[in-house]
């Protein structure tokens, strides 16, 4: 499923000219109802956890306080993702291809990157260390920083071409480099998920089936045998080595030989899931839209189906340093707690 349409950024001819000033965007608005907004994800910051959602609005609630603050963000664009490296230091990701940066656990962000010339959206993010990161996005989108956001390099996806759309970019690159660069923007399908595995390799999961692993750090990919047409949203390892990703529609698969093969699993649901976590008991959680969550307990055969949120499209969860949950979605943040 495509998140949205995109336009192709106009190519401008003409007389050589001084490039008209980039525009500034637009500061997220300080909202008294913000901990109701819609919310698209969640992370750990130590003790605190951080949100990020609609509008540029991004949250943060410490330990010990009740109440969700939020912080202040250079734009007002959508927000998709947040990744947290540490207590301090974290990243997020958004619409007009916009990456942010916090150095006080999400207090405050700074602008690394806004490029709505590209009119295209960044979905998820990942650093290895301070200095090293990937974001990634629609139609394969993929920024790379080696100095800790200062810069970012765009790279084309190669390797996650098929091979037909390989050859018939070759073609077109042969009669014109304009109309293959053209061509080769809308040639990849949206990365929705990227995530660290055992060992240091990355996975992906994405639009049309896409799954794939990369043992550079995401500079080449291998691309798994497809299983599914449809977006796959994410990817967990259950305690026990299954994996298990999650995705249109209530389609869910997992595996037992890390990757190789995949079986469907039947979860009673129509309804789209849109991310899936491993807690620290071991439990694998998952969410969807139409408010419904899934559960498995280590040990357990099958997942336990529940609606905590009706009418509510349910986005990401996060686990504090308690062990509760916290639910984010279209009607904002929330607290849940798995019955024993």
């Amino acid at each position: 499923m495509r998140l949205m349409m995109l336009i192709p950024l106009a190519l401008m001819g003409g007389h050589a000219m001084a490039e008209p000033p980039a525009p500034t965007p637009l500061a997220a608005i300080q909202a008294p109802k913000a901990q109701t907004s819609p919310m698209m994800s969640l992370s750990p910051a130590g003790d605190a956890l951080v949100a990020v959602g609609s509008r540029g609005q991004a949250l943060v609630k410490t330990s010990g306080n009740e109440e969700w603050q939020q912080a202040e963000v250079p734009v007002s664009t959508l927000l998709t993702r947040v990744f947290m490296l540490n207590d301090q230091q974290g990243w997020a990701v958004g619409h007009d291809a916009a990456i942010l940066h916090t150095t006080d656990g999400g207090q405050s962000w700074s602008l690394q990157q806004w490029r709505p010339d590209l009119e295209v959206p960044l979905l998820d993010i990942h650093f290895q260390n301070e200095r090293q990161g990937v974001a990634v996005g629609a139609y394969g989108q993929l920024f790379r920083t080696r100095d800790g956001g200062k810069s970012w390099q765009f790279e084309f996806l190669d390797s996650l071409l098929i091979e037909d759309d390989r050859l018939y970019l070759e073609e077109i690159r042969a009669d014109s480099e304009e109309d293959y660069l053209a061509e080769r923007a809308a040639m990849l399908p949206h990365i929705n998920r990227i995530l660290p595995l055992p060992g240091g390799d990355l996975f992906a999961v994405g639009e049309m089936g896409l799954m794939a692993r990369s043992s550079d750090y995401g500079r080449t990919w291998q691309r798994l045998p497809e299983i599914y047409f449809g977006s796959l949203s994410d990817m967990a390892m259950g305690a026990d080595g299954r994996w298990v990703v999650v995705g249109l529609r209530g389609n869910v698969f997992e595996s037992r030989d890390q990757g190789e093969n995949w079986t469907p699993v039947e979860m009673g649901t129509q309804g789209t899931f849109n991310s899936i976590r491993r807690l620290s008991d071991g439990t694998l959680v998952m969410v969807a839209n139409g408010g419904d969550l899934a559960y498995r307990r280590p040990g357990d055969a099958d997942f336990t189906l529940v609606r905590v949120a009706k009418g509510q499209d349910l986005v990401d969860l996060v686990e504090n340093g308690e062990g509760n949950l916290w639910l984010a979605g279209s009607h904002g943040v929330q607290p849940f707690t798995i019955k024993k």
